[in-house]
């Protein structure tokens, strides 16, 4: 061993032995890690009547999202969707309509679902979220003792993701003849925007995609849920007001003319 690496060695001796006999070296645990709070969509409708007072029997499509966003894929948006078809099912309910269904689409529904039903619902939700994400950069170099003992260590790069978020658009409602699917009505109740802001906890070693951080950091899948609650909420209570009984007789009636014209 020549000189040089001697002194070296004894260099990195001495600079661990320090590390290790510091008394007044003192560490701060990190934050616990939020636990995820389930979302709770839930939407009860202020008053009800008999159920199939109208006469009229409704097929239901589920609820999806109008758009191919990745995260639609993941909760809560995906727990949005799913509790919307039960939900609604108790809206039209409560207004008075037999309902058949959620079917996933008109092409699932048997012949004798279609012919049975006085038209069907379909309900589209369009949120069109816009994100402006930002990170905050975690910078790990090597120690001089780490590159003694790897010369090859590099620095590393990680990061912790913040930024805001808006939600906004509109809940699309379709009622199309039960057999032959001609649209017969069409309502979109908008969805006031609404900005909110948002920082996670994980630390990633790339950039994750939004999916990715709703799915893998608590906190934000936290932070976005509470505000999907109150979109929720506020679309299924703008549709209770805008289902009327009377008209819905009327697509109905449309609904049977346009399968007689078909058939």
């Amino acid at each position: 061993m020549n000189k040089r690496t001697m002194l070296l060695y004894a260099a990195a001796i001495l600079i661990l032995a320090s590390c290790g006999s510091s008394k007044n070296t003192t560490t701060t645990a990190p934050p616990p890690l939020a636990q995820r709070i389930p979302a709770k969509f839930d939407y009860s409708p202020p008053s009800r009547v008999q159920v199939g007072s109208t006469g009229i029997t409704i097929a239901m499509v589920k609820p999806t999202y109008v758009g191919k966003n990745p995260e639609y894929f993941v909760n809560p948006f995906n727990e949005m969707a799913v509790r919307m078809a039960s939900d609604f099912d108790e809206l039209l309910t409560a207004k008075g309509f037999t309902i058949r269904g959620p079917f996933g689409s008109r092409d699932e529904m048997v012949y004798e679902a279609k012919v049975n039903s006085s038209f069907i619902l379909e309900i589209g939700i369009e949120l069109n979220p816009q994100y402006n994400r930002k990170y905050i950069t975690i910078t790990n170099s090597p120690s001089f003792a780490e590159l003694l003992v790897n010369k090859n260590a590099t620095t590393t790069y990680l990061y912790k993701m913040n930024g805001e978020v808006t939600l906004g658009g509109n809940l699309v409602i379709k009622a199309k003849s039960a057999q032959y699917g001609e649209l017969l009505w069409t309502k979109s109740i908008a969805l006031d925007a609404s900005s909110f802001t948002y920082a996670g906890q994980s630390v990633w070693k790339g950039i994750p995609t939004m999916a990715d951080e709703l799915k893998q950091d608590n906190l934000v899948y936290n932070t976005l849920s509470s505000e999907l609650e109150k979109v929720y909420l506020k679309a299924l209570s703008l549709a209770w007001q805008q289902i009327d009984a009377a008209e819905m007789k009327t697509i109905a009636e449309q609904g049977k003319k346009a399968d007689k014209r078909g058939s």
